[in-house]
């Protein structure tokens, strides 16, 4: 089974929480996180960012388009399940429910992540088809496919273990039923 004190797991849910709740502040903070607010020194990226991926920039919040602060909601909920992963893979006695917390805070990002570049390819690429494909390819497509690639392979990792864990039950309880027989 896996040891659940995978550093790359333990490094990517730890960092990416980091990532994630700077994210979600300068989402839930608009219009003070962004340029010219009066906070926006702790989210000077976002400049560039905001001109990127127009959710993350002023059209989108004087549209009300409520899409960035229903992800950066969602964000929360994860970086909640990805600590909660941490403290509990810390504990050899709950490696099996660590897995289980990690593989729903690795399927959750997989899913939201998947869902935010669906929105932009069904909206006909409204937030991001400005972009030359260069800037397009370097400033969203790798940053945000790390957040399916990585969370994927964690996914994919954690799910075996949970799968073999339930193998291992299985295989118990057909011993003793034919024990009994």
């Amino acid at each position: 089974m896996e040891n659940h004190g995978s550093v790359w797991i333990k490094l990517w849910f730890f960092i990416s929480s980091l990532v994630v709740l700077w994210d979600a502040g300068y989402c839930l903070l608009r219009p003070y996180s962004m340029e010219g607010g009066k906070w926006n020194l702790l989210w000077l990226p976002y400049n560039l960012y905001g001109k990127i991926d127009k959710f993350y920039g002023i059209e989108a919040l004087n549209e009300h388009d409520g899409f960035t602060a229903a992800q950066a909601s969602m964000n929360l909920v994860e970086t909640v399940l990805n600590f909660l992963y941490l403290w509990m893979a810390s504990d050899s006695q709950k490696s099996g429910r660590a897995s289980l917390v990690g593989f729903s805070a690795a399927i959750l990002t997989v899913a939201k992540t998947v869902l935010y570049w669906l929105v932009e390819f069904f909206s006909g690429m409204r937030h991001t088809g400005h972009n030359e494909l260069f800037d397009y390819i370097l400033l969203w497509v790798i940053p945000n496919g790390a957040w399916i690639v990585v969370p994927g392979l964690i996914a994919y990792v954690l799910g075996k273990d949970l799968v073999d864990r339930l193998d291992i039950l299985d295989n118990h309880s057909n011993s003793k039923n034919k024990k009994n027989n």
